[in-house]
């Protein structure tokens, strides 16, 4: 009896990862409005055009991809609650953007107690680059800033349990300046494509939506969550010149490189701790890309 009860056990335990599935939000911003957002022209689109076959051909079933001008905040964050709706106990899910980034001044100060005066945020289609923007009305509501994605991402973390794996990909830049003389060392086509700036958003004075941002809160147990980044806080992020032609984002290629063998995130997680893309000249020797660990 004994040995029919361990039996059943690893037969339930077959289906349940039978039925767990790969999911996958892929974002990709190139063709940002410039005249009425102020961002610049980059190939975050491309990036998605790249992943999302990789992904496939590794059994990801639920793939949803948004590009351009379908990738407004509204979107991205409609997005991502449909994501954690979808998913249950046991899956797999990759969230990864690609696009700008930018600093953003911390008016609600959850920041504080890390010493930091700046949160940090990703660049969805119609966020704009400055205050002066929507007839100088626009306060930072398109941003979509950390204190907002945090909620987002537990509620995905929760869903899928302890047995669940999630990675977060974000391919932007965190930038708040790098030395003029290092810069001049970079092809000039390259620094074309930054994928963000140095100059934070500073809301005009009298703003307060970011100021009544909530302060979110500590993440719930649930799955670990792998969260890799294409720099360092202080860094800019650059574009991979495949060829004259081609350009994706740096961080982009080399998952991609990772993607064309498995879709091991923990196989992935040891190969970032061990600092394997140094070996690849895929990003440029002042950007170092970054992993975060969240139980």
């Amino acid at each position: 009896m004994r040995l029919k009860g361990i039996l059943v056990l690893i037969l339930l335990g077959v289906v349940f990862f039978c039925n767990a599935t790969n999911r996958a939000l892929l974002v990709g911003i190139g063709r940002y409005d410039q005249m009425k957002t102020g961002w610049s022209r980059i190939h975050g689109d491309k990036d998605v055009e790249l992943l999302e076959p990789l992904l496939k051909k590794q059994g990801f079933e639920d793939i949803r991809s948004i590009i351009n001008s379908e990738a407004t905040k509204e979107a991205i964050v409609r997005e991502l609650k449909n994501l954690a709706e979808r998913s249950k106990e046991g899956d797999k899910v990759y969230f990864h953007f690609s696009g700008h980034g930018q600093p953003v001044r911390d008016d609600n100060k959850d920041e504080e107690k890390a010493g930091k005066k700046y949160d940090e945020s990703i660049i969805p289609f119609d966020a704009c680059r400055d205050n002066l923007k929507m007839e100088g009305k626009y306060e930072g509501e398109n941003h979509l800033i950390d204190d907002e994605l945090a909620p987002l991402f537990d509620a995905i973390k929760k869903k899928i349990g302890r047995k669940g794996e999630f990675l977060i990909v974000i391919d932007a830049c965190y930038s708040k300046g790098i030395q003029k003389d290092e810069v001049t060392e970079i092809d000039p086509d390259i620094l074309r494509y930054a994928r963000g700036t140095d100059q934070p958003f500073v809301p005009k004075p009298g703003s307060r939506y970011l100021a009544n941002l909530p302060k979110p809160k500590d993440f719930s147990s649930g799955s670990e969550i792998i969260v890799i980044t294409a720099c360092g806080s202080d860094e800019s992020n650059y574009e991979y010149k495949v060829n004259q032609n081609l350009r994706y984002g740096s961080l982009s290629y080399y998952i991609s490189l990772l993607l064309k063998k498995d879709a091991d995130f923990y196989r992935w997680k040891e190969m970032f701790i061990k600092c394997d893309y140094a070996k690849r000249n895929i990003f440029q020797s002042i950007q170092h890309p970054s992993i975060e660990i969240i139980p």
